[in-house]
């Protein structure tokens, strides 16, 4: 059978890399927080693709900025850090390719998977949002789920941060069933004091994407962003 070709393994200096300026995956500052988290707490497992010809990045985005904010990195080789990357050497071409393929095969987790052992974990350090958390919560069949007006509740996002959640190593029955409880409960909390605060929030409406586009690039923010606090706006018109 034929050997499949394997990348190699190396370590660089984070000077090395480029963050490519193309990438189609969209990085919250909350996920990179979170990762961020994810990082200090277990470390750095690997997986970052890249490119030796472009010195681009195929894969790992989120990963490196998330160490760029644990080491303070600044552009400068004060603050150089080594990372151990998987080398590639692809021309522009196939560069596009993986960069779009490693975006597109991002996988969809198995929420009712995940719902069989979710009260075994702390379930803010594993980066669901509220919309998964609540499906996995009605999917839970022992505790039916009352959250099914969170997602209309809910603008924006609670952050996680915002949320204790009990420890869940090795609880028993009761304590996981009391575990659930106390998620719905926060989660509920949070829903109500967001829909309590709604009046502070107004929509803004284009004709068009390209009017979009121009109100964003005013602000400095992504097209892809869903919500920009309104003192931003007033120290643009001030």
């Amino acid at each position: 059978m034929k050997e499949l070709k394997q990348s190699e393994t190396r370590i660089i200096k984070r000077s090395q890399i480029n963050l490519n300026p193309i990438n189609p995956k969209r990085h919250s500052d909350e996920k990179v927080k979170l990762q961020k988290k994810n990082l200090q707490k277990i470390g750095f497992l690997g997986g970052i693709v890249w490119n030796e010809k472009s010195r681009n990045l195929i894969d790992g985005h989120r990963r490196i900025k998330a160490m760029d904010l644990h080491y303070k990195y600044d552009g400068t080789s004060k603050t150089d850090y080594d990372v151990k990357v998987e080398v590639v050497a692809l021309d522009d071409k196939a560069e596009k390719e993986q960069l779009t393929y490693m975006a597109v095969g991002n996988t969809k987790p198995d929420i009712d998977l995940i719902a069989g052992y979710i009260s075994d974990i702390d379930y803010t350090n594993v980066g669901l949002d509220i919309g998964e958390l609540n499906d996995i919560l009605s999917i839970n069949t022992e505790m039916p789920s009352q959250l099914d007006f969170v997602d209309d509740l809910l603008s924006p996002l609670p952050s996680f941060d915002e949320i204790e959640t009990p420890s869940a190593d090795e609880k028993t029955y009761d304590e996981k069933k009391e575990h659930m409880k106390a998620i719905k409960q926060q989660v509920r909390e949070l829903s109500i004091e967001r829909q309590q605060n709604e009046e502070a929030y107004i929509t803004l409406s284009f004709s068009s994407y390209n009017a979009k586009e121009d109100f964003c690039d005013l602000l400095g923010i992504s097209t892809d962003d869903k919500f920009v606090k309104g003192e931003d706006v007033l120290k643009l018109i001030k």
